[in-house]
């Protein structure tokens, strides 16, 4: 709904009703005029002189309101303990913008002041560097959040067999927690959900080779994927088979983890965190389509055809503290995207980052080794990005044992204290952020 068209109504509609009846005097029906409040009209014009135009200043425009406060109540157990709270802002107009607080003991509720325009994605930590709650939404939707310091968690497969009936039976701010195991069921997500694995490392939903999307967010906001391993989703049409991944509409491709942002839902946008997931062996690892918003963050793109996918997009998304390994077509693609691309390594891959269109966001201090290309171009758009500038580098990240799955920097690994994002925050022990899946405020994961 037009918040001005409202607004603007009362104020026109009195317009109306003054301009068509007598305006009360202040004196009261019984006023009448002397001669010092009798203005004479002006003599008329000569016949035939040219009537100058009468030039009417349009009326300031109404300022949009400022959006309401994002409030995120801390919840009970981390009240004493106090928390970690890190503000990921982002802004068509100027390159993301990141905080991180400590929480004091005692504190009940967390409040994030949005500006017209932002995106807000606020991450909320336990004080060892857990995930414990995320929020992405536009400022101007933050009343529409809802958040409770008391939610359930809706246990896989203890008290649900699956997880798509945990989370049909789940509410807004609930959470999905999902044991070790391997699932092969796929899932279709509602808003202001948490769907938790136990761990990359032991919580997998598989695809066994099928062309299938295993985990939907369409017209779902303010979701959160932490903790599984996607694997092994399969090609199943001429689309899968597209080299580039965007020569068909989003849904005609498989992915293992997918959104499509055309809003389903009323105005709510499309948006979801991901982060300390492993994609691998997948036709296409995340595929985010048509204004599907999304922080991915710390995760493993292993043996994927293509590993991210912005399809059709024009959404606002970052791309941060990811690794990106041998993806045998693409790492990232970048297609007509709002996407800013930061503090990832891109390594053994067909090309490190495909862009075509027209490109908003930017691409620093990420790490490229041995791809065919480390960037690739199409439809004459301007070059985004160079190696050798704004942090962007050709090095061996030196991983400790990659062969074996194992993404960690080596003790003089290039990645260390090289990130940078925003004003660069530093890392619990007050050094700058690392490069790759394990640096910055969410690198604690397994």
């Amino acid at each position: 709904m037009n918040t001005c068209s409202l607004l603007s109504a009362p104020l026109l509609l009195g317009v109306l009703l003054v301009g068509c009846g007598e305006s009360p005097s202040e004196e009261g029906p019984g006023f009448e005029p002397s001669s010092k409040d009798v203005v004479s009209a002006p003599p008329a014009p000569p016949p035939g002189t040219p009537v100058p135009p009468v030039v009417v200043s349009p009326a300031p425009p109404t300022p949009a309101p400022e959006p309401s406060p994002l409030r995120i109540p801390l919840p009970v157990e981390l009240r004493e303990s106090g928390a970690t709270v890190m503000v990921t802002r982002l802004h068509m107009s100027r390159p993301p913008q990141e905080s991180v607080t400590r929480v004091p003991p005692g504190t009940q509720e967390f409040e994030v002041q949005g500006t017209s325009g932002e995106i807000l994605a606020v991450t909320l930590l336990s004080p060892a560097g857990e995930l414990v709650d995320a929020v992405m939404v536009r400022a101007e939707d933050s009343h529409r959040v809802s958040r409770k310091p008391h939610s359930r968690v809706l246990r896989v497969p203890e008290e649900y067999a699956t997880l798509q009936a945990a989370v049909d039976a789940a509410s807004a701010g609930d959470a999905v927690l999902v044991a070790p195991g391997t699932y092969t069921e796929t899932v279709r997500l509602k808003s202001d959900l948490r769907l938790f694995g136990s761990g990359a490392a032991w919580t997998v939903l598989e695809g066994g080779g099928a062309p299938v999307k295993l985990l939907d967010f369409s017209g779902a906001t303010n979701v959160v994927v932490a903790g599984f391993t996607f694997q092994n989703v399969g090609r199943g049409n001429v689309c899968d088979d597209d080299a580039t991944a965007t020569y068909c509409a989003g849904p005609w491709y498989s992915a293992a983890l997918y959104a499509d942002g055309h809003f389903e839902r009323g105005e709510d946008p499309t948006s979801a965190l991901v982060t300390h997931n492993v994609f691998r062996g997948n036709s296409i690892g995340v595929l985010l389509y048509y204004y599907a918003r999304a922080v991915v963050r710390n995760n493993v793109f292993v043996g994927n055809d293509n590993g991210l996918v912005t399809n059709h997009f024009n959404g606002e998304s970052l791309v941060a503290n990811n690794v990106f390994w041998e993806n045998s077509r693409q790492a990232i693609v970048s297609d007509g995207a709002y996407l800013d691309v930061l503090n990832n390594v891109v390594a053994h891959s067909g090309v490190g980052v495909h862009h075509a269109y027209i490109q908003a966001g930017r691409a620093r201090c990420n790490l490229f080794f041995q791809n065919d290309a480390h960037l690739q171009e199409r439809f004459l758009v301007p070059p985004w990005f160079e190696l050798g500038q704004q942090g962007n580098v050709e090095r061996d990240p030196l991983f400790l044992l990659p062969e074996e799955g194992v993404f960690r920097p080596s003790f003089d690994s290039p990645l260390l204290d090289a990130g940078c994002l925003g004003a660069s925050e530093p890392e619990a022990d007050g050094t700058p952020e690392d490069v790759g899946a394990y640096g910055g405020p969410l690198g604690v994961w397994q």
